[in-house]
């Protein structure tokens, strides 16, 4: 147990490393699917088979399948290409970023029926950049949600064919968001908001696994929600004149402290797991995600408390907008994978994922073009030695055209919004 708690102490040391990586939207909203190179060829279809170290992610109750101390480490490049066109046919490209994503996971079987797992990687981002003077300049210029996940996992092993487990989610989420607003007189220019804050929040995983027979097992797991109440400051600069005195601001810049809360979706998850012969394993996901909790962003300001003048004072100024409503629908996500164990050493895999679109065309914004989506993967993995394993995979996600009529503040985001990313995953898995 010396050896166990070591290897849990070091595996959230490197997991701190991820801590400041940026992440660019995911599917269903702003989940994020960066696990390993394996899972992501076969689709994200996993929850049945669960039977390497990503099995602390995707199904802990599935770690008593592995009989040795297993490790995996690697990382994941997302570059997403976004794209938007008006009513009058003017084409507006998203900046360009890419991002790295690594991933670390760990299974240590304590005896032959009680095994604990660790895991970390980011699961929940987002980041999209408009131009300053573009037509999102009002409802978003520069947003991103960047995380860090840490999960610590036990399963055991009621019987030959049933397990289950539980495990702690530690989300660690920074905020960083970013628009103008427009001053009173016609003749001022556009001022700055900037919205940087953070939080560290839990939540927890019970799952279980069921194996029927040597060809056909299922999993299911549970994800609790995690409660954020991020905290940090609110950033104004730029503002004119005519609103520093209509509103009682002492200069053109001014912060104060914010507070909002946001809960990220539970979920629950099947999965089923097939393996006709030796050489053919397919699996089956479906997840359901209670996206309908964003019922609205609101910000609170604990420190200001001016209402005085036209405009409502200080506070005034600081809720035009506030709240803005989400009212966003909970979805079924499904995924499917397969692999084909063509030699002793080498396995080639392919897969398929779709994601209905969260947000409705009445709250929709463009620092989050939200979209259907669907995804086609394929990798393989390579046996270097018989410790090692090497596993490559790539997935490009394509989001549905998708065509809104909605109004942010006085600037438009009418128009059609494209959006694709590709994914490119590597992963090492050593057996001790």
């Amino acid at each position: 147990m010396r050896f166990c708690s070591k290897l849990i102490l070091s595996l959230v040391g490197v997991s701190l490393i991820s801590a400041s990586q940026v992440l660019a939207a995911g599917s269903g909203a702003f989940r994020v699917e960066a696990t390993d190179a394996a899972t992501a060829g076969k689709g994200f279809a996993f929850v049945g088979e669960a039977n390497t170290p990503v099995a602390v992610f995707f199904n802990p109750a599935g770690m008593n399948q592995i009989k040795s101390f297993e490790v995996s480490a690697g990382g994941v490049v997302l570059a997403p290409r976004s794209s938007y066109k008006d009513n009058l046919g003017q084409t507006t490209q998203m900046r360009n970023n890419e991002y790295i994503i690594p991933h670390l996971y760990a299974v240590v079987p304590v005896n032959p029926k009680f095994a604990i797992g660790v895991g970390s990687s980011s699961y929940w981002g987002l980041g999209t950049e408009w131009a300053q003077d573009s037509f999102s300049k009002y409802a978003a210029t520069k947003n991103e949600i960047s995380s860090m996940d840490t999960m610590l996992t036990a399963s055991y092993q009621v019987t030959d064919q049933w397990s289950i487990a539980a495990g702690a989610d530690n989300d660690q989420a920074k905020v960083n968001e970013n628009k103008k607003f427009q001053n009173l007189a016609g003749g001022e220019p556009n001022g700055n908001f900037q919205l940087k804050a953070k939080d560290n929040a839990w939540g927890f995983r019970l799952a279980t696994m069921f194996k029927i027979n040597d060809k056909n097992q299922v999993g299911l797991m549970y994800r609790s929600p995690i409660h954020h109440k991020y905290i940090g400051k609110v950033y104004l600069d730029g503002i004119g004149p005519t609103y520093q005195a209509a509103s009682n601001f002492s200069s053109s810049a001014y912060e104060t402290r914010v507070t909002e809360k946001v809960v990220l979706p539970q979920s629950i998850v099947m999965g089923y797991s097939f393996k006709p012969t030796n050489k053919w394993t397919f699996n089956i996901d479906v997840e359901w995600m209670n996206w309908s909790r964003f019922k609205q962003e609101l910000l609170g300001y604990p420190d200001e408390t001016d209402t005085s003048g036209p405009y409502g004072g200080r506070l005034g100024f600081l809720n035009n907008g506030n709240p803005i409503d989400h009212h966003w629908h909970s979805t079924f996500a499904e995924s499917i994978g397969g692999e084909y164990a063509y030699s002793d050493t080498l396995r080639f895999r392919g897969g398929y994922f779709h994601h209905a679109h969260v947000i409705p065309q009445g709250t929709f914004s463009s620092n989050l073009p939200d979209s259907e989506s669907h995804g086609i993967t394929g990798g393989f993995g390579y046996d270097l030695t018989p410790h090692l394993t090497f596993d490559l995979a790539y997935s490009g996600l394509m989001y549905l055209t998708r065509k809104v009529n909605n109004d942010v503040a006085s600037s438009t985001i009418n128009g059609k919004y494209k959006e694709y990313v590709n994914m490119g995953f590597a992963t090492f898995t050593y057996r001790y």
